[in-house]
């Protein structure tokens, strides 16, 4: 039972940190997905009973994972900029594009050193209750996104 409290609550964090992947790169829209992502968690903190010693923990956490996807998304208009390039030439370089990736590759394995020990601490902090919580809320919202995703029906 504890493996899969475990992997709920990885669940939904893999989403909030999907979403913040992809709100740190997006501008304007990028604050209106973090003031989403924001909105989620204090929702999911209101639905375990998080504490206010566990809420400041987790807000730190959350923090310090906006800022290691904003780091790197200082990078991406750069490398969208080499593919573009490579991609437009007479010849198509496909070492130019495999080296893209390693190094994509790379830096995804150094922000996972950055968000998995936030994570882990969540975690730890977490009552075997809360994580229970946090399991069902995942299991809840990954039904949502197997049905028709954004509220669609089935098949659309």
């Amino acid at each position: 039972m504890n493996r899969k409290m475990l992997i709920g609550s990885g669940a939904l964090g893999l989403l909030l940190v999907g979403g913040a992947a992809y709100a740190m790169g997006h501008g304007g829209h990028g604050r209106m997905m973090r003031h989403m992502i924001s909105a989620r968690i204090e929702d999911a903190e209101d639905a375990i009973e998080a504490t206010p010693q566990q809420r400041v923990a987790i807000e730190q956490s959350k923090e310090t994972i906006f800022k290691a996807f904003e780091a790197k998304a200082q990078g991406r208009k750069q490398t969208h900029a080499q593919v573009i390039e490579l991609l437009t030439a007479d010849k198509l370089d496909p070492a130019a594009l495999y080296q893209i990736a390693d190094q994509h590759a790379a830096e995804i394995q150094a922000m996972a050193k950055v968000i998995v020990p936030e994570v882990q601490k969540i975690h730890d902090l977490l009552t075997p209750a809360q994580r229970q919580k946090l399991a069902e809320l995942a299991r809840k919202h990954a039904g949502h996104m197997q049905g028709g995703g954004f509220g669609g029906p089935p098949g659309e």
